[in-house]
This record gives C-alpha cells, structure tokens and sequence, in this order.
C-alpha cells in the first residue's frame, strides 16, 4: 500500500466532512437536520447540468474520489482528531500513563483542547471491542483547522499486521456535534460510519464505507445522504496507482429541490491524480426521469439527460469535469 494511500485513509476515516457537501464553507455547523424528503426532484432541460454538478461533487471534487486521486480534499480538514485516532489504532504500544488513566485532557499545540478517552483490551494490538473517543473543544493544532465537537472510533473487526502494511480493519465512527472551522468556514457532520479497509491482498487496498444517514452543513445549507455504499479500490502495482470507485446513496439537498438516487453502473476508474477516464454514474429522479454522467476521458464527461423518463436520452451535453463540477458550485 503507497505511502500516500495510507495517508488518505485518514480522509476517508473522515469522510463526514466531505460526504454529502461540495466542500467546506460558511455555517452555522447546526445539527438538528431534518429527515431526506420523500420527493424525487423531476429532472428539466433547465436544471439537468445542475443536479449533475451537484452529484458529481459528492464522488469526484473534493470528496472521497478527489481524496483519493488528488484532486483536492482538504486532508488538513482532517486535524488532529483523525491523526490521533489513527495514531491510537496503531501497533504502537499506547503511553503507560494512558493505559493506567483510560481517560486525560490534552492541550493542543495552539490553542482549546481535546478529551481523550481509550478502552482498549491490549496495549500491543488493536482488537474488536476497543474504543477511542475524543471530544475537542476549539482545539487548533496549527493545521490551519480548529475541532469542536465529538468523535467516537470502535474497533469492529481486526486482523492482520497494520505496521506490516497486510491488516483488515473495521472501525465504527460516530460524529457528534462535530465540527471543523478552517478559513473563516465552519463544516459540521453528524452521523454513524463505518468503514472497512482491506489490505490483505497487497498491492490491492479496498476501503468499504457505508452509512444509513449522514448529515453535513455547509454555505448553511443542509444535505443528508441516507443509504450509502462507497467502496474504493487501490491497486498499488500500477504506475501510477490506479482507484476504482463503486457508490450507491440517495441524497437530499435543496440544492438539488428534493432527493435523487446516485449508483455507478460502470465503476469509476482513475490514474494518478486525473478525474476518471472511464465509468459511469446513473441518477434516478421522479417519474423516471434521470442523468447519466460518462466518464469520456480524464477531462471531459458526457451527461446523458432522459426527460420523459422512457429510457433513452433526449439531450446529450458534453463538459470538461470542471465545468461540471461548477455547475454544482453554482447551485
């Protein structure tokens, strides 16, 4: 597993940051969220490149897909809390004072501090059952980032070596109230993950994430994702690496007017630090209406608008993926 795909699981670790959002922006942070709404937007000729956008964002721009081929998340976004939880699920032997204290405050390098709490069955290993629970309070590590909020990681299954690189890891992650304010924005998250990463098979790394609801709030906007299924796959013995994305979810944003189901029926496939050359992601929407989006080559996508919802398409646009991406900006 590269060095750089090991790093990016720390992204992927905290993908509430980014899953359901276009990126960080302006907020509140609030997190009383409302339910997704039961409607299906009906896809127009005037709002086909939009919800498109939108969509594309959530597996492409600076989410789990653009974490992965560097197009963009803000890893720092990530801050100390990710660092220190991954730190904490190594085979590194935890600190004698933690193991007998279970529980201290720490200061953070800058400014506020962070609440740890660890119940582990070894000092020596990870193993299913062991719990790291970290509540920040304005805690600025000088990453540029400052965490608010709560972050829970359970051990769910583990077996392997994580220091030898060949482990299988299943981890629960659960946001509360947790936030992160970087450039003047705040970015909130709450919700319950779980993650699987699969390194077993090497040079192949596989990342499972899914989630039954997920709620962000950015720009002060509110979008929840429900019934979500994100696997990513890394084939290290490629020049460069090579990822794989396959998703399935149903988003609610205003940004879109009501809901849309997203799934990939030609997996998304990327080299290096480009967008995906190849691969295929279909949107469902009211009345049958839909979009395919088409990875034509590592710049352009094709967007493929069926409007009466008979199956075929009745407006063919092509774009660059910026272009794209934009127009989710743009909503």
């Amino acid at each position: 597993m590269s060095k750089q795909f090991r790093n990016l699981i720390l992204a992927v670790m905290t993908l509430a940051l980014a899953a359901g959002c276009g990126g960080s922006g302006g907020s509140d942070g609030g997190l009383n969220q409302p339910a997704p709404t039961s409607e299906l937007v009906t896809i127009t000729s005037d709002n086909a490149t939009t919800v498109a956008g939108v969509v594309a964002q959530q597996v492409l721009d600076d989410n789990l897909f653009g974490a992965l081929t560097g197009t963009g998340l803000p890893i720092a976004n990530a801050g100390s809390g990710a660092a220190v939880a991954l730190s904490s699920l190594s085979a590194v032997p935890l600190p004698a004072n933690m193991l007998a204290a279970q529980s201290t405050l720490e200061n953070c390098a800058v400014d506020g501090t962070v609440d740890v709490t660890i119940e582990v069955s070894s000092a020596l290993t990870i193993s299913p059952g062991d719990r790291f629970a970290f509540q920040f309070n304005a805690c600025d590590d000088g990453t540029g980032s400052v965490l608010n909020g709560g972050l829970i990681l359970t051990v769910t299954d583990f077996e392997g070596d994580p220091a030898g690189e060949t482990f299988l890891l299943g981890v629960s992650m659960e946001l509360n109230a947790f936030q992160v304010t970087q450039d003047g924005h705040v970015t909130g998250a709450s919700g319950t993950i779980s993650v699987e990463i699969d390194s077993t098979m090497p040079p192949i790394t596989t990342i499972t994430v899914s989630a039954a609801a997920l709620t962000t709030t950015h720009d002060g906007v509110t979008e929840t994702v429900t019934n979500m299924t994100i696997t990513v796959t890394e084939n290290g013995g490629t020049i460069p690496a090579s990822v794989t994305v396959e998703t399935s979810f149903r988003i609610s944003s205003p940004r879109l007017g009501g809901d849309v189901i997203v799934s990939t029926s030609v997996s998304m496939e990327s080299s290096g630090e480009g967008y995906p050359f190849t691969g295929q992601l279909e949107i469902q929407a009211a009345g049958n209406s839909g979009i395919v989006i088409i990875a034509l080559d590592s710049d352009m996508a094709r967007l493929e608008i069926d409007l009466n919802g008979n199956g075929s398409p009745d407006e063919v646009i092509d774009l660059t993926w910026a272009e794209l991406l934009a127009a989710g900006d743009a909503a």
